[in-house]
């Protein structure tokens, strides 16, 4: 028998629930479970597939990050005096989003700020998270805000860059910006140095959305120390002799460098007008030593001459025919102030002979010329650690024509920086060697490891015994009295006999393109000639009135500076100062004649120095074989003559 087939068949709707509402639930549950998928999707991209780019745009609500500049390092003199130290000073910003009450808050801070209501409300209204509303505040001011409780409107702590020492040697440092930056000087060249690694201050929202800063501020690590080779002391008696020499003449700008004529050290760069880096930056301030360059005039002779008795083509006593100051080069004529007939070499730099100076550098060559030139830093940046520095104008030498080899050796036709020519100056104090100059010392970072310290190296440039030759020249210059004085005959250097040069320069006229009326005086010289210490550059541009000479304008300040600083250096005045009779040559000239005059004849050791200039007495204790003490400056008053030396006093 066969087993029935069982057959099945939906039985009836559960009891009370319709077919219909069975759908409905289904679909129900389907829709649930997929907005339950798609907020789990979602999690999973805000949880892990877009999870950095949310959490930045969480910190960005929550907090911000306010950079603070690391305090700078510190400028000090070359005695640790400091010339630039950062202090911390309170500056007031706001999170414009916390601000209540955006005019009443603008209102309340013009009075506490003494500012605009109205720039105080643009800023309070900024988009922005942070804005700076005023910094570098005084402290009164910073008290009276905070006392205040203004929401949304907060105060840092932030380094502030300040000059104890005021303008003195404002143009070297330069200043920094409100941020921290080294916009000029020593403060720019240095920047990377000195600025240090910033720091960040992070502030923080509550609950009730005010901000705090309650992380602090981040590890700042700050700037390395520089130590210069000024000396705030020399500066400050540059500064001031060089101020007044300027105002008394009524000039447009002065400078006045300061040597150290074994190193090449800068112990001073003044410049005048000068700046108060406190103030901030000002557009007629600016290092005219290493900025400016210029058309220098007589105190070129030097160096020309120079190059002649290196190069062996003349000696001091080689005598030349100036025709009474007039001579021809091509089809253009060559003028002197005075008209001496005749000089010597010697003469020609003592008298300051256009030219003289013009037929030394024709017998010379230009070829020659322009290679000595070139060794003594012409035409060349010195590389000294401060910006804009010229290299000054030197054309190659081989494309001189015979005008141009004449006036250059006179001065027109480069031009040079100051810091340019007191560096080739003290080379002739230094037996002829040659050190780039430099302002900076050493830079130490916070522990003392020395991180930059300048070894600039040694060259000579000229033979000793040029040297030795152009030191005699120069103490010439300050000859007195008589014919033949020299152009410094009228400077009188307290308590030292020194050696050096006048410099009167026409000014080109842009305009006129011609040489007009205006003029720059200049004085370079060595103090004290018989060992020299110091050198001394002051240029003065542009003097108004007749009394426009080097000698009086700059003169005056060359002498101001170099007594000071001597007697400050604690260099002997009325010691007895040695000159070796082996060290001295010729200096002195005849302003007549080719002939030999009385005052020049050859001595015995009973003949008299008395009456004499410096220059002329040491060529006469050279070829007497004498070694030379000298007292004071002027002329020779007195002698000892013992023992193989001769003591002179001069007044």
């Amino acid at each position: 028998m066969t087993a029935p087939e069982l057959t099945t068949s939906p039985g009836p709707p559960a009891p009370g629930v319709s077919r219909a509402a069975k759908i409905r639930a289904c679909i129900a549950g389907a829709i649930v479970t997929v907005g339950i998928c798609g907020v789990g999707y979602r999690a999973w991209a805000l949880q892990v597939d877009d999870v950095d780019r949310y959490r930045a745009q969480a910190e960005r609500q929550h907090e911000m990050r306010v950079a603070i500049p690391a305090p700078r390092g510190a400028i000090l003199d070359a005695r640790d005096r400091p010339l630039a130290v950062s202090a911390d000073a309170d500056s007031i910003w706001a999170s414009p989003h916390d601000v209540r009450d955006v005019p009443a808050t603008a209102e309340q801070l013009a009075k506490l700020l003494g500012g605009d209501a109205q720039s105080l409300e643009v800023k309070l209204a900024s988009p922005h998270r942070f804005v700076w509303l005023a910094r570098h505040v005084a402290p009164e001011v910073a008290a009276a805000v905070r006392a205040a409780k203004l929401p949304g409107v907060e105060l840092a702590r932030e380094p502030r860059r300040w000059y104890p020492a005021r303008s003195l040697g404002g143009p070297v440092l330069g200043g920094a910006d409100i941020d921290g930056r080294g916009i000029d000087g020593v403060e720019k060249s240095l920047d990377v140095l000195l600025a240090g690694k910033r720091g960040e201050a992070v502030a923080l929202r509550d609950a009730r959305g005010h901000a705090m800063l309650e992380d602090g501020l981040g590890a700042a690590e700050p700037g390395a120390t520089v130590r210069l080779t000024i000396d705030r002391t020399i500066q400050s008696i540059a500064d001031q002799a060089l101020a007044q020499g300027v105002i008394a003449h009524q000039a447009k700008s002065g400078v006045a460098v300061v040597l150290d004529v074994a190193t090449s050290r800068v112990l001073a760069l003044a410049s005048y007008p000068t700046l108060d880096p406190n103030l901030g930056p000002d557009p007629a301030a600016r290092d005219r030593p290493v900025t400016d360059a210029y058309e220098a005039g007589s105190v070129m002779k030097v160096f020309s001459v120079a190059a002649a008795l290196d190069d062996g083509v003349v000696t001091p006593d080689t005598g030349f025919d100036l025709g009474g100051g007039y001579f021809v080069v091509g089809k253009r004529p060559i003028h002197d102030v005075d008209h001496d007939p005749y000089l010597t070499v010697a003469g020609i730099v003592k008298r300051s002979s256009n030219v003289g100076a013009a037929k030394i550098a024709l017998r010379l060559g230009r070829d020659k010329l322009y290679a000595a030139l070139k060794r003594y830093g012409f035409g060349a940046r010195t590389n000294i650690e401060l910006p804009g520095e010229q290299t000054g104008m030197l054309r190659d030498g081989s494309k001189w024509r015979d005008i141009e080899l004449a006036t250059i050796a006179y001065g027109y036709g480069l031009t040079v920086t100051p810091i340019q020519v007191a560096a080739a100056m003290a080379s002739i104090g230094n037996g002829g060697v040659y050190r780039e100059p430099r302002v900076v010392m050493d830079v130490r970072d916070a522990t003392g490891a020395v991180l930059y310290e300048p070894r600039p190296e040694p060259r000579q440039v000229m033979k000793p015994e040029t040297a030795a030759e152009m030191r005699v020249i120069l103490a010439s210059v300050f000859d007195k009295g008589g014919k033949d004085y020299g152009t410094a005959h009228n400077i009188d250097v307290q308590g030292f006999a020194c050696g050096g040069k006048t410099g009167t320069a026409h000014k080109w006229d842009p305009v006129e393109k011609k040489y007009g009326e205006r003029y720059l005086g200049s004085f370079v010289g060595l103090a004290p000639i018989a060992r020299p210490r110091i050198v001394v550059l002051v240029m003065v541009d542009d003097p108004a009135g007749s009394d426009y000479y080097g000698a009086s304008v700059a003169g005056p300040v060359f002498a101001e500076i170099a007594s000071q600083v001597l007697r400050y250096l604690g260099v002997p005045g009325d010691a007895p100062v040695v000159v070796p009779a082996g060290a001295v040559a010729a200096a002195a000239s005849s302003s007549s004649s080719p002939a030999t005059s009385p005052s020049q004849s050859t001595t015995t050791s009973t003949s008299t120095f008395v009456g004499m200039g410096l220059g002329k007495a040491l060529e006469k204790a050279r070829e007497l074989k004498l070694d030379v003490v000298v007292h004071g400056s002027g002329r020779v008053t007195s002698e000892v003559i013992a023992n193989g030396r001769v003591t002179l006093t001069l007044d």
